[in-house]
């Protein structure tokens, strides 16, 4: 995943994105939406999109969504008989995106060039809107790419 330097992802995968987000959001809740495939060339493939079971949660620092052990076994058993990796994670903030201290502690997308996308105001502006943040897993931490969101995924 460090040399991928860009996501190619079916069209139809950002609405599935985007509602499933929203639909959290109404609810005034998060959401992990995760998407799997296969690395070609220095571009990420998305093949597959996931919406794990999870847990959601309010608290008094904020909102915050738990994929528990089993739930995360099954999906890791689904990825190796596919021969797919999860390169990115993706979820919405009910204000800013940003990376926050439970984001960067407990992801679920771990390797190291995966890309996890925080999204403003419970995606009503779109995926790909303004606002959107791209993070990367690098060695030192989940560091913000440079680039806008909708330069790093393209739709096919």
């Amino acid at each position: 995943m460090q040399r991928v330097n860009d996501i190619l992802i079916p069209s139809r995968f950002i609405g599935e994105t985007e509602n499933a987000l929203r639909k959290a959001g109404q609810e005034d809740y998060e959401l992990f939406v995760l998407w799997s495939g296969r690395i070609e060339g220095t571009s990420f493939e998305v093949e597959n999109l996931h919406v794990p079971k999870q847990k959601s949660y309010h608290t008094d620092d904020g909102l915050s969504v738990v994929v528990e052990g089993p739930e995360l076994h099954r999906l890791n058993v689904w990825l190796y008989e596919h021969k797919q990796i999860i390169g990115a994670q993706i979820h919405a903030h009910p204000d800013d995106a940003y990376h926050s201290e439970t984001d960067d502690t407990f992801p679920i997308a771990t390797t190291l060039g995966s890309f996890s996308i925080v999204v403003p105001e419970f995606a009503r502006r779109g995926l790909l809107g303004a606002g959107t943040r791209v993070f990367r897993l690098r060695s030192e931490g989940w560091v913000r790419d440079a680039a806008p969101s909708s330069e790093l995924v393209k739709t096919r």
